[in-house]
């Protein structure tokens, strides 16, 4: 799809595949637009749910999420404890595609499909409620062709610790766009949302597993090949800006691994290295591998992973659908 818009290819690229919309067009200015959603999909999930609960609508809310009641009626089995995996499942397929809105709470209620209680069956009816009224949702993806010059690829890992009640370990989650120059045109790629394999001791050992990846499964194996795949695409190197929202994270990445982190387990140490080699290079070693890549601290309230990780208040939330590119069909309809 990125090559169909930096390179005006004419052959019409899909329209629908695997349940998700994707509507593309051309502003006057000559800026290429998409906009992503899966209002057929999530209408027949939403149906389902709603027959199975035998009403005829639901609710109003402005968010997907709500928070846990831990009082001893609540803990007893959910009514919804046999199908809540069937629901949550099919919600996880699309948000994974086009529905980050809704990623971080289907993430969160499906660590709890084993011991599921009154108190989930709440917040899925909370969950279902917000897609109910937000259908048609869409992510917005924009770029020009004159982009095709200096477009980077823009990373915001985040962590939030203690975030989960029913766990220990930490939340991570990212979101990965290509972004014009300007920074004014973005082209959402992925976005993610886990939990941590293991129990951090503060917020900067968390936030540097988020940004490294358990066993190197983000950087290295997520970030870096659609890195190495855009550069092949567009014929030069492009760079990586990684956004970091805490500075003794960054600190770390700088100093790299040393024998007093000895004590770490080998994946961790080397993926603490390659982590080090990809945003601080040795430039006096020739053979070293180079990457245009930087690491920059930046604000939470406008780093794009935060709401990966955490289910936010109703403001703080739609504040963060709107940073990262979700609009309305009227929203839609007035951008062209």
């Amino acid at each position: 799809m990125v090559e169909h818009i930096l390179f005006k290819d004419p052959a019409a690229p899909v329209q629908r595949f695997l349940g998700v919309n994707h509507d593309i067009s051309t502003r006057s200015d000559g800026t290429c637009e998409m906009l992503t959603e899966g209002r057929e999909y999530l209408q027949s999930v939403v149906q389902k749910y709603i027959s199975e609960l035998k009403v005829s609508s639901l609710p109003w809310v402005p968010t997907p999420s709500l928070e846990d009641k831990f009082e001893d009626h609540y803990a007893k089995k959910g009514k919804q404890a046999d199908t809540v995996l069937s629901h949550l499942m099919k919600i996880m397929y699309l948000s994974r595609l086009c529905r980050g809105d809704v990623l971080t709470t289907t993430s969160f209620l499906a660590r709890r499909v084993h011991y599921w209680s009154l108190n989930d069956d709440r917040r899925l009816h909370r969950l279902m409620s917000y897609i109910y009224h937000y259908l048609d949702l869409c992510l917005l993806h924009q770029l020009h062709p004159k982009d095709r010059e200096g477009a980077f690829l823009d990373f915001s890992p985040d962590a939030e610790l203690g975030g989960d009640p029913y766990t220990t370990k930490a939340s991570g989650g990212y979101w990965l766009e290509l972004s014009s120059p300007c920074g004014e045109r973005k082209w959402p790629i992925a976005f993610g949302s886990k939990k941590a394999t293991h129990t951090s001791g503060s917020t900067a050992d968390s936030e540097t597993w988020s940004l490294v990846g358990a066993n190197d499964a983000t950087l290295k194996k997520e970030i870096i090949p659609i890195l190495h795949q855009i550069e092949v695409t567009l014929g030069r190197p492009v760079k990586l800006v990684g956004k970091e929202d805490n500075t003794a994270c960054i600190a770390a990445i700088k100093k790299g691994y040393s024998l007093a982190l000895r004590y770490l387990q080998r994946h961790a140490q080397v993926s603490l290295g390659f982590t080090h080699e990809v945003f601080f290079p040795d430039l006096d070693n020739p053979e070293a591998p180079k990457y245009v890549a930087e690491l920059t601290y930046w604000e939470s309230k406008s780093h794009k992973g935060d709401w990966m990780t955490k289910e936010l208040q109703p403001r703080q939330f739609q504040d963060a659908v709107k940073l990262a590119g979700f609009v309305q069909p009227s929203q839609k309809r007035q951008s062209r």
